[in-house]
């Protein structure tokens, strides 16, 4: 298309294929569509389903939401309905932050949650966690972030290129991410991270357990062009760490 985003190269989930078609159709050409990289993340999510929906979430954030897909997802595998394996049980309604400095992003996410019924859902313009006080407090943050490797100046403004260019090997916005968002945990909490091969993830895994977090790869595939890997963190403790501990 215009601006090179190729069609995805598999299908989504099927149970997220009706999420996915609706946020497709909001999207218009300045919102980055949902593709592989958002299907490997929801399938790493509806994946540990059963640990997610230990943790009783309350407050669920997802930084850089672009379409809102990742966010009505993580809703959808929360209240059991990914899985056909799982009974829906209890229903989970935590808030969910949706946070994106694209304000056409903004719209689209805030519509499709909307459409979604999900009531406890909050869109926020602001550039990564700058707009939040709940440092400590968050049990599921997901991001799938600008990783890109490319010029410093497609990472400039607010509009569609800032979804995907990350600067010098991809980092530069991820690098900053890492500890903010391992400061959003609670005891407990996970925090579920999209990267390329390229961003030399190893080097991501030591940084957060650096920072005190379990580390592991919740999930690795190659579609179409790009090696994409699902980095999943865990911060220890809490009272239901001995149920959800990911190695």
């Amino acid at each position: 298309d215009e601006f090179g985003d190729p069609e995805p190269a598999i299908a989504p989930p099927a149970w997220a294929a009706d999420l996915i078609a609706d946020a497709r159709a909001r999207v218009g050409l300045e919102v980055y569509p949902p593709s592989d990289d958002t299907f490997l993340l929801l399938e790493a999510l509806a994946a540990d389903a059963v640990h997610l929906r230990a943790l009783r979430p309350s407050l669920c954030i997802e930084i850089g939401c672009g379409s809102g897909a990742v966010s009505a997802g993580l809703l959808e595998v929360l209240q059991g309905r990914a899985s056909s394996e799982l009974p829906a049980g209890e229903l989970f309604v935590p808030l969910i932050l949706a946070i994106d400095k694209n304000p056409s992003a903004v719209a689209s996410a805030a519509g499709l949650l909307r459409a979604r019924e999900a009531n406890r859902a909050d869109c926020i313009r602001a550039s990564l966690t700058g707009a939040l006080r709940v440092r400590g407090t968050a049990e599921v943050v997901v991001c799938n972030p600008p990783y890109v490797p490319g010029e410093k100046e497609e990472m400039d403004g607010c509009g569609i290129s800032v979804s995907w260019a990350g600067g010098d090997r991809g980092r530069e916005v991820i690098d900053v991410l890492l500890p903010k968002a391992a400061e959003l945990l609670a005891p407990g909490g996970l925090f579920y991270l999209v990267c390329l091969a390229e961003n030399e993830p190893e080097e991501i895994i030591e940084v957060m357990r650096g920072l005190g977090l379990r580390a592991s790869v919740a999930k690795r595939e190659t579609r179409g062009m790009e090696d994409l890997l699902i980095l999943r963190f865990q911060r220890p403790g809490g009272p239901a760490a001995a149920a959800v501990r990911i190695p």
